[in-house]
Formats: structure tokens, sequence, C-alpha cells
């Protein structure tokens, strides 16, 4: 996967060309018939996230929240790295009751989405404890946590 072309901006750090008016990246958890954490964000090459929680959420309703791009490009990244592309499209159980975190990544080269409700191997584990982690830290410094 080809990282977008930086560009600079007013402010100083540079984001990709062309992915300021479309998300990055989009990540969910999708809830369960338990107490499992469901929500979406939506995070833009800029540092924007549009987040909404929903039921068991770390924060429920709609928060707009910002991090740092050079954070949303670690992400890419780290995508490249794994191979975030040549990964299946879905590692499930076949449980209709499972939980699943579903990333979707859209660069120059098109877009690709992974489903995962178990199996998944440890690199693609460690990216969504990744965005987790920042999209956490993005909730407390917005004072919602």
């Amino acid at each position: 996967m080809r990282l977008p072309e930086p560009v600079e901006t007013p402010d100083g750090p540079s984001v990709p060309a062309g992915q300021l008016a479309r998300p990055t990246l989009i990540f969910s958890r999708t809830p369960c018939l338990g107490k499992c954490p469901s929500y979406t964000a939506r995070v833009y090459a800029d540092g924007r996230v549009e987040y909404e929680g929903f039921r068991y959420a770390p924060v429920e309703g709609r928060r707009q929240l910002t991090m740092s791009p050079a954070v949303v490009q670690d992400f890419l990244r780290e995508a490249e790295q794994i191979g975030f592309r040549q990964l299946p499209d879905s590692y499930s159980s076949g449980a209709s009751d499972m939980p699943a975190t579903v990333l979707s990544i859209t660069t120059a080269q098109g877009t690709k989405q992974v489903r995962v409700e178990e199996n998944a191997p440890q690199p693609l584990q460690h990216l969504f404890a990744l965005i987790d982690k920042h999209l956490l830290s993005a909730l407390n410094q917005a004072g919602d946590m």
C-alpha cells in the first residue's frame, strides 16, 4: 500500500493530498448479545475524528475529536507494514452473536476493509490496539472520560 503524498498546511503538519474530504480510516466495534462496547470512529488525514459511541462504548453519543495527523500516518504505516491490503476480508467464527472489529482504510489505491470476529493475526490485533489507544486518548483530551 503506497501512502498518500503529503502536502504542507498553513498550520505546519502535513496531511495527504485529497484525503481531507473523506475518512482515511473507519474503525468500528460492533455489538454482541452481551456488554460489548460498540462504536464507530471516522478518522481523517488531518486528524479530525467523527466518533459515535453506542451501547457500552467508552463514551456514548456523537463527538468531534482530534488527533495529530502524524498519528493517522502512523496508523497507515503500521497497516502497510503488516500487509493490510493482502489480509483476508474476514476472520469469522460463524457465530451470530460474536462482536466484530471492522477496519476500513482508504488510500490512493482504493479502499480495503477487514472484519474480525476472532483469530486475527497478532500484527492486526496490535494495529487495532494502537487505534483504540489513540481514540481513548482523544476522548480523554476532549474531556469526555
